[in-house]
């Protein structure tokens, strides 16, 4: 079963900081039992986690009673999940600010696929407007697409300015 991602895990590097963060609730649950069965004392503080990990070991726990061989199973789960989700990379003539990095992943969970990791880059020659890879395809809607398409018109264009 793999775990429902939610819209701030939109990249491969979010997806490697949950696993990290879930990793490190692993190994402190796995102390905390043990201390626990042996002397019967409170465990340490619960570390910090981000909100992503604890959500989705918070998702996990309720289908699944929380052990630490169920979160070893969490951890598994993500990374085989890590390795074979289907990936985007859109690509835009600026660094995207963060809301509309969340607005461009759930238009791509809900109109692409559910699961789909989307890696935002920038490249300034690009001009404006953006080139998305997904698989083996290139998108590109790039304003310096559009032009070297149309160079026989662009100096005609020019003299008209």
């Amino acid at each position: 079963m793999t775990p429902q991602l939610q819209n701030s895990v939109a990249s491969p590097q979010d997806l490697k900081e949950a696993i990290l963060g879930v990793r490190r609730y692993a190994r402190w649950f796995a102390q905390a039992a043990l201390k626990q069965r042996v002397s019967g004392g409170q465990p340490e503080l619960q570390p910090a986690i981000t909100p992503a990990a604890a959500q989705i070991i918070n998702q996990w726990a309720g289908q699944k009673p929380l052990s630490t061989a169920s979160l070893d199973e969490l951890i598994a789960a993500m990374e085989a999940f890590a390795t074979s989700a289907p990936r985007m990379v859109i690509t835009l003539a600026a660094p995207a600010p963060g809301d509309l990095k969340r607005q461009l992943v759930d238009w791509c969970r809900r109109n692409v696929a559910p699961d789909v990791l989307v890696d935002f880059r920038f490249n300034s020659s690009l001009l404006g407007g953006l080139v998305v890879s997904y698989g083996s395809h290139v998108y590109d809607w790039s304003f310096r697409r559009q032009i070297l398409a149309a160079k026989d018109k662009f100096p005609e264009a020019l003299r008209h300015v």
